[in-house]
């Protein structure tokens, strides 16, 4: 963590140096990592639409009264990204971040791949995936023992949390997330409790390049980002009601300043900014928050302890 302050702020600078920090970490814990029970399934009928599910070998600590499962989406902005990446520390991304949260805190985490732009993605499509992927837990996932009721939480990182976004304020899929949204619990199945946003920007400014107009569209980078149809919805009074549903903007201390620089702004536009809370990651960039779980380190895998008290704080009382 002390050398990544001099890679810098920006993504792409960051990106190979804080890998090559982390690889060892990783595989010294390469034993330990692959101990977690981990199950292949597929959520949707494309190629990409498959998930692993992490299993713990034992139960939640309180106050979860449901069974606490943790849907991740990592980043790869739109092009990049995998489950599983084979080409790094022996492919122990992110079965780390599976680990993690299952061994040390009784946490089922749930890690899909989602469609990207060589795969046809095309906005919404990425939301799409995500809404598959708590079909899949509300109707396969429920009927396996022990999962009859789940207090769901939401990870997604960087990419993968614009997709998050989407999922939780678009009005495409305003339908499909009422079924796991309730104020209280009445009975057993899914009900969606927290939504962790990692390193999301809420928009890219004036920002105008391949990778987002072949995503979001000619002309609808910012109309289709978070903050972006967050604001068309206000105009139309027609925000989301996410009852019981809390939501946290975590954004590490050497994020690159767009990210860093809007996160109060975004908040303050959310359904019910009392309802969120923002997180500082010490110590970490963009890149490196979900490579330090697993490691073993205390300072690395803060953050993560962060997570789990948000969790606990919104579980199903």
């Amino acid at each position: 963590m002390d050398q990544l302050p001099a890679f810098g702020l920006g993504i792409q600078e960051v990106l190979f140096p804080t890998f090559g920090v982390y690889e060892k970490l990783l595989t010294a814990k390469e034993t330990e990592i692959r101990s977690t029970r981990r199950e292949v399934y597929k959520y949707g009928p494309e190629p990409r639409q498959e998930l692993d599910v992490y299993y713990p070998t034992t139960a939640p600590t309180a106050p979860f009264t449901a069974k606490p499962v943790l849907a991740f989406f990592y980043g790869g902005g739109f092009v990049t990204g995998e489950r599983r990446n084979e080409k790094f520390a022996n492919g122990l991304t992110f079965a780390n971040l599976g680990h993690y949260f299952a061994s040390r805190f009784g946490f089922t985490v749930v890690a899909a791949d989602y469609r990207l732009l060589s795969h046809g993605a095309k906005y919404p499509s990425g939301g799409e995936d995500v809404k598959l992927t708590v079909d899949w837990i509300k109707e396969t996932l429920t009927k396996q023992e022990g999962y009859e009721s789940i207090d769901l939480f939401l990870l997604g990182n960087s990419a993968g949390g614009v997709h998050v976004a989407t999922y939780l304020f678009d009005a495409t899929f305003a339908e499909p997330r009422k079924t796991v949204l309730a104020a209280t619990r009445s009975g057993a199945g899914v009900l969606l409790r927290g939504v962790l946003l990692l390193g999301v920007p809420p928009h890219w400014g004036k920002e105008d390049n391949e990778m987002l107009r072949g995503y979001f569209g000619d002309g609808k980078i910012y109309d289709h980002s978070p903050q972006g149809v967050l604001e068309d919805l206000r105009k139309k009074n027609a925000l989301p009601d996410l009852p019981g549903v809390k939501i946290a903007l975590v954004i590490s201390e050497l994020d690159p300043k767009f990210i860093t620089d809007t996160v109060d702004e975004f908040k303050k536009g959310l359904p019910d900014p009392a309802a969120a809370e923002v997180i500082v990651i010490k110590g970490h960039n963009h890149i490196s928050p979900v490579l330090g779980l697993g490691t073993g380190i205390e300072r690395e895998e803060a953050w993560g302890l962060q997570v789990v008290d948000f969790c606990k704080a919104n579980a199903t009382r």
